[in-house]
């Protein structure tokens, strides 16, 4: 199976909840969950920049690159 790095970090932030939820020291769950919230960011990060590169990518087939004119033709 393969996994985009979005799913990835996603599953990270998971594991890392899970994790939280079996330690029984206060400061340990704290660390795990501070881990999870990370990787969240990072999963959000990288959706946005998925649609980004989508949206420009459609946006070339759309509008195929076009040389300016030149100054020498005017």
């Amino acid at each position: 199976m393969n996994l985009s790095q979005t799913e990835a970090y996603r599953n990270a932030a998971a594991q890392e909840r899970s994790e939280a939820q079996r330690s029984t020291l206060p400061l340990v769950r704290q660390r795990h969950l501070r881990s999870a919230e990370a990787w969240d960011a990072m999963a959000s990060q990288g959706e946005m920049t998925e649609r980004l590169a989508q949206a420009n990518a459609d946006n070339r087939v759309k509008q195929p690159y076009q040389r300016p004119p030149s100054a020498e033709s005017t």
